[in-house]
């Protein structure tokens, strides 16, 4: 049951991040957008795929420790 619904998360993630080079996501971000309660295990789903994706730890105002910000490197 779990593949069910980690297949479909996995597919969102990407195509959001995949929609423009820009784009970013945190764990907050994917839970709010997508459901998903585990975005790094996501990810990590994703780089076993052969998905480049970057993380870059960011201080942010609303947490006093730094975030996580994914996205999906490029040129």
């Amino acid at each position: 049951m779990a593949t069910s619904t980690k297949r479909p998360q996995t597919q969102k993630i990407f195509e959001y991040l995949n929609g423009d080079s820009s784009r970013t996501l945190t764990a907050r971000q994917a839970q709010t957008r997508f459901g998903v309660q585990n975005l790094r295990a996501r990810i990590n789903d994703l780089r076993d795929m052969g998905v480049d994706i970057v993380t870059e730890m960011r201080e942010t105002r609303t947490s006093d420790r730094p975030v996580a910000f994914y996205s999906i490197f490029s040129w």
